[in-house]
């Protein structure tokens, strides 16, 4: 178990790209390994001066994948004002992403719900970016479900997919990431396009579970409901390299 700072570790994601920027050192008139010192030291003086720093430490599992994915599910999880999960204080907390969409389940003492949220940015994208997000409310019943569906198939212990030998990866298809946090106890794992792993168990499970959810909330039905309140007229789902154009009815 590992005690991890969500805020400063994005902060050192973001000045690891910074520093591979070509000839950044020598515009600013020192050597690479100044500047690496400099940005240390900075990063430094912020984790220990500024106390939101340590507001926000939780527990990270030894099995959750942290690299790319995890700094980028929290660049959308900011931009679209999702939130962290990291920072519940439920008893139980699971959520699940895909392009353009989270499913969000809570677990109180005998109680469970959650919400579907949608989200889109408008196409093409400009400098003063515009998004749209909405909330759909989940039942108890279908959260239970969901809660049982994941006991059943043991998706919370089911690895990352570079932890199974053999998970393919490449450029086009779905990325998934699925969070959980139980007792102060906060899991990130993400699967690339399990579908394309023909001969994976671990894949047909995880795509076993991602169409049960859908059935479960009739995802389909819901994302031609959100479709038509979006007040774009293109748009993009994060994390798809496709634009979504709306045909117009001509005018009778």
């Amino acid at each position: 178990m590992l005690v991890f700072n969500c805020k400063l570790y994005n902060q050192l994601q973001l000045w690891k790209y910074v520093l591979q920027w070509p000839n950044l050192h020598k515009a600013l008139n020192v050597s690479r390994h100044t500047m690496k010192t400099l940005i240390l030291l900075l990063l430094l003086f912020f984790s220990l001066t500024n106390p939101t720093f340590a507001q926000e430490d939780f527990h990270l599992s030894n099995d959750s994948d942290t690299a790319f994915w995890y700094a980028y599910k929290n660049n959308y999880a900011r931009q679209f004002k999702l939130g962290f999960i990291e920072n519940d204080t439920n008893a139980y907390s699971f959520r699940f992403w895909s392009s353009g969409l989270v499913i969000k389940i809570v677990g109180k003492t005998n109680q469970n719900f959650g919400e579907i949220i949608r989200f889109v940015e408008a196409y093409p994208k400009k400098k003063n970016k515009k998004v749209f997000t909405k909330h759909y409310p989940i039942t108890s019943s279908q959260a239970s479900k969901i809660r049982h569906l994941i006991d059943s198939l043991q998706i919370e212990t089911l690895p990352s997919d570079k932890n199974i030998k053999g998970w393919d990866h490449g450029f086009d298809g779905i990325e998934y990431f699925t969070e959980f946090k139980r007792n102060g106890l906060y899991t990130f794992k993400n699967y690339w396009t399990p579908t394309a792993q023909d001969t994976l168990k671990e894949a047909k499970l995880f795509q076993n579970f991602v169409s049960s959810l859908s059935n479960i909330l009739d995802l389909k039905n819901n994302g031609k409901l959100f479709q038509d309140d979006i007040p774009f007229d293109s748009w993009t789902y994060p994390g798809s390299a496709s634009a979504i154009l709306r045909v117009k009815q001509k005018p009778k």
